[in-house]
């Protein structure tokens, strides 16, 4: 490679490090500079690849993301005929457009893809793998953004169950579920159950132990000390208006 070939080649990376659009990339740029690394790296090179991500990252940030979604589309398309459906990064590359999808044109569309993914997910890798627990916490939330708070409760319960069943237990993965349950069992107006993962929660939190200067002033235990209380003190206000 020569000097010349070194410098361009440089500057059309450095174009795709932030994740913010610099104006080196603004208008039909970044598309010359994806059309460049692919040229000279080749399609699925790890820098083209991110390149093409950053494109779609940014045109979604700008207020695209019809253009973002069809760039996503396209992605899945080429990895499905390229390494399979089944693939770690075709399955990855779904869950890309389904975040993309949901901004584009709405839960419902989201949800249906999501709901696909997972139970691809599930065959392929089983239902307790940390990349499809990520597609099923993915999906729940996307009910729970659309209203369908039972059917997210469902899902989030089905998973702890599942969760519960392993040993050893993995505690990260309940603590997200827990959370989750929490949020979306207290905007359905079920308290007392939102009380008891916030419970779990908190203890797990009192637990954790952090790096040096890592939990300053202890953020995550304030906040789910404060949700504990609000929720206590909500419960009791509604069994006073019962009991009245």
């Amino acid at each position: 490679m020569g000097i010349r070939e070194f410098v361009r080649r440089r500057s059309a990376l450095r174009g795709f490090a932030s994740w913010d659009r610099p104006e080196s990339m603004a208008g039909d740029r970044a598309e010359q500079g994806i059309a460049y690394l692919t040229r000279t790296l080749g399609r699925w090179h790890p820098d083209t690849v991110e390149a093409r991500h950053k494109l779609r990252w940014w045109l979604a940030k700008e207020g695209d993301p019809a253009a973002a979604r069809r760039l996503a589309e396209e992605e899945v398309t080429a990895r499905t005929a390229e390494f399979g459906a089944d693939h770690p990064d075709t399955l990855a590359a779904r869950r890309e457009l389904i975040q993309i999808t949901a901004k584009a044109v709405g839960s419902p569309a989201a949800i249906t893809e999501a709901r696909a993914l997972s139970e691809d997910m599930r065959r392929v890798l089983g239902p307790t793998h940390p990349d499809t627990l990520l597609v099923r916490r993915q999906m729940g939330y996307l009910l729970r953004d659309n209203g369908d708070m039972e059917a997210a409760i469902q899902l989030f319960t089905d998973m702890l169950h599942e969760l519960e069943a392993l040993q050893p237990a993995r505690l990260e993965d309940l603590r997200e579920v827990w959370y989750a349950l929490a949020i979306i069992l207290e905007r359905n107006g079920e308290l007392e159950q939102a009380l008891v993962y916030v419970d779990r929660e908190l203890e797990a939190e009192r637990m954790t132990i952090y790096r040096q200067d890592e939990n300053i002033g202890q953020p995550n235990l304030k906040h789910m000390q404060a949700w504990r209380d609000r929720l206590r003190s909500e419960i009791a206000q509604e069994m006073m208006r019962r009991g009245r």
